[in-house]
């Protein structure tokens, strides 16, 4: 059995994984903004669930949240899940909103990696888990800040990967479509756009409007396949989970392949001297 320490455990993929690594009679540490949100898990797990409070966008809470879980013993998953959804133009998103999805989605991960590492190190063992997006393997109108708080943190963990893999410690990237969550009623919205826009953003809203009790992705099934990998000698450093995530990167990387080959003479042209 292992001992989890799972990040956004409130509601979502977060709190379907901490009852699901109980349920599996692992020890976890699930975390929370406001950690009252947790009792019902962990009066079902009394045994194996703990409750602590983290803002991942707080650094003392990082060190605090750290601090009493390493001391009850060593950390074998990290689950980086807490995050936040923003719905906007680039032109027209609240700066202030902007730059809290980069804290929480990107930042936050990054603080909390960076805060467990030494101790992964130091015990040459560990898998971090981090919970991306399909947005962060392409982009989306209306999605710009989000997108780019996904693709950073999918570039940090895959440069991590390459850092510790010979240190015993094993990254995971999840990169799902649509999982049923409060991701989207409880994330920011600019709404009012600019008349340019609205070729764009019109049917933007008509499809993000219904999404919501309508995603096809089951959190519960993330959260085993999530058990599963943490079992593998050699975990999948990127997950597509979902088939619109894997139709949607495997259409992002054709088009990607598509646009090497067309532009190749003019690319190859950049190493030309003199």
């Amino acid at each position: 059995m292992a001992t989890w320490f799972i990040s956004g455990c409130s509601t979502g993929i977060g709190h379907a994984l901490a009852a699901a690594a109980a349920d599996a009679g692992h020890t976890v540490i699930a975390t929370a903004r406001r950690p009252e949100t947790l009792d019902e898990l962990v009066a079902a797990h009394p045994d194996t669930v703990t409750a602590l409070a983290l803002d991942v966008t707080d650094p003392d809470s990082i060190a605090a949240a750290v601090a009493q879980a390493t001391e009850a013993g060593p950390i074998d998953v990290l689950v980086n899940n807490a995050g936040i959804g923003y719905f906007s133009t680039i032109e027209e998103s609240d700066p202030v909103e902007a730059r809290r999805v980069l804290d929480t989605n990107f930042w936050g991960a990054a603080d909390l990696t960076t805060a467990l590492l030494p101790h992964l190190r130091e015990q040459r063992s560990g898998h971090v888990i981090t919970i991306s997006s399909i947005a962060g393997v392409r982009g989306s109108a209306g999605m710009g800040y989000y997108c780019a708080s996904k693709w950073a943190v999918s570039g940090f963990m895959e440069s991590l990967a390459k850092e510790v893999a010979h240190l015993g410690i094993k990254v995971s990237i999840i990169e799902p479509g649509p999982i049923v969550s409060q991701w989207i009623p409880s994330g920011a919205k600019v709404r009012d756009i600019h008349p340019d826009y609205a070729e764009v953003m019109e049917p933007y809203w008509e499809r993000i409007d219904r999404l919501p009790g309508n995603q096809p992705g089951d959190p519960h099934a993330l959260a085993r396949v999530m058990l599963q990998i943490a079992t593998m000698d050699a975990p999948p450093l990127h997950l597509l989970a979902g088939r619109h995530a894997l139709t949607q990167g495997a259409a992002k990387a054709q088009a990607l392949a598509d646009e090497a080959a067309r532009w190749e003479d003019l690319g190859l042209s950049v190493d030309t001297r003199g």
